[in-house]
């Protein structure tokens, strides 16, 4: 059976009107900015002045005898304007994105994104006004109110709205998400349903998709259809699962292919399955499977074969490569080929291939290795494991992190509104 649901049944309109107040705040803060650096003195000064003589401030009852005094009070005047109106900003920003649809992680970095994106660009505005500066310590102030708004509704929501999933979304298995489709099942139904495939000989493959192929998928057609013809399709990647967790639909387990490799082994090695690694710089896939033998007794390794860097272009090696893993005939074909290469080869070939299951898990054969290493489990855990990776390749993965992989948040506004649809699990 398969059932549709909308997500939130929200009209679009009531996304489009939640922004006004926040558009109201920003056309005042652009205002103040283009005032002159002298009518904007005079502006807090006259504030510094009025709230000087009310009892609330008696500690400067008589600031208009001492200027020094005066003008610290303007400064302190000027800084909390700043925090406050930041603060607003914030807080406006963070209602229009909760009536789109966006809670938890992914409303604080629209938050925080948005606001600072407007601080920065008020800043860089004052340069081009008589008598105003861009001024770090501003800006400093503009982030404070900004985060510390976000925060505080980050965590009122984590206290007390806890997210409830739908039964349909606790039941469901394969459904939509942004662009593409997954699996929603957790990480032991994973390993057994790789465990299953493996044993029918039908050339079965999974796939892993992370931000990076979200983001690929909008312009490589042939990379979504290999994604879309997969028989298992399992969320790897934390912005991913906080994009799901904030449109109110969670998914289940982030399931890794640097997970899934030594969990499958795990099992094959109980079971008598065999594998074969194909990918990995040379001499890696030799020493994984060294690693991997000790890790799991009685894991059969049928072979590894590790191609040169430009393999695909070589219908020889291809044949070569096809040849040495038919000669062996592998229950779990592992590709460490680095994707999309690895899956776009998989995928033209595989026909050609006598296997049970292919498992395209791209570093997780290095990581077997010992020749790279993971991030700690307590980094892995809240999401920064892709830092650990910036950390020992900057120069490789700067790019794709900083850069690329920014888009994610874009196609999530995107694909918002997109409808979910359910399958039972007897359907995978």
């Amino acid at each position: 059976m398969t059932q549709t649901s909308s997500r939130g049944g929200k009209s679009p309109l009531i996304g489009y009107i939640g922004w006004i107040p926040a558009v109201i705040v920003f056309v005042i803060i652009i205002f103040l900015t283009l005032q002159t650096g002298n009518e904007s003195l005079h502006t807090s000064s006259g504030i510094a002045i009025k709230l000087s003589k009310t009892s609330m401030f008696g500690t400067y009852g008589y600031i208009s005898e001492s200027a020094a005094k005066l003008e610290s009070f303007n400064a302190l005047i000027r800084t909390l304007a700043h925090i406050s109106e930041y603060m607003a900003l914030s807080f406006f920003i963070g209602l229009a994105v909760t009536l789109n649809g966006f809670r938890k992680e992914m409303r604080f970095f629209y938050m925080c994104f948005l606001g600072m994106a407007v601080a920065c660009f008020d800043e860089f505005l004052q340069i081009f006004v008589p008598g105003r500066y861009c001024d770090i310590k501003d800006l400093a102030c503009d982030f404070l109110g900004i985060v510390f708004v976000a925060g505080v509704i980050f965590c009122l929501g984590r206290l007390f709205k806890k997210a409830k999933s739908s039964g349909q979304d606790r039941k469901s298995v394969r459904r939509t998400f942004l662009n593409i489709e997954i699996d929603n099942i957790t990480f032991d139904q994973a390993v057994s349903t790789i465990c299953q495939m493996a044993e029918l000989k039908e050339r079965k493959y999974i796939i892993t998709p992370n931000s990076d192929h979200v983001i690929k998928m909008q312009k490589d057609l042939e990379f979504r259809q290999i994604l879309t013809d997969a028989d298992l399709i399992l969320t790897d990647g934390t912005p991913l699962m906080w994009i799901a967790d904030s449109l109110g639909h969670p998914i289940k387990d982030k399931i890794p292919g640097a997970d899934i490799l030594p969990a499958v082994c795990k099992e094959a090695a109980k079971t008598g399955k065999s594998i074969f690694i194909f990918g990995a710089g040379e001499g890696v896939a030799s020493q994984a499977a060294k690693n991997l033998k000790k890790k799991n007794k009685g894991l059969k390794i049928a072979g590894t074969y590790t191609p040169s860097m430009d393999f695909g272009q070589d219908k020889e090696e291809v044949d070569k490569a096809i040849k040495a893993i038919n000669a062996r005939k592998p229950d779990i074909l592992v590709l460490s080929l680095g994707s999309p290469k690895q899956e776009k080869f998989l995928y033209k070939y595989k026909d050609q291939m006598e296997f049970g299951v292919a498992l395209p898990v791209g570093a997780a054969v290095d990581f077997e290795a010992g020749n790279v290493n993971r991030a700690p489990k307590w980094m892995r855990s809240i999401g920064l494991e892709w830092f650990y990776r910036f950390l020992q390749e900057p120069g490789r993965l700067f790019k794709r992190y900083f850069i690329d992989d920014m888009k994610i948040f874009y196609l999530a506004w995107k694909y918002r509104n997109e409808v979910v649809k359910y399958r039972d699990e007897d359907s995978i």
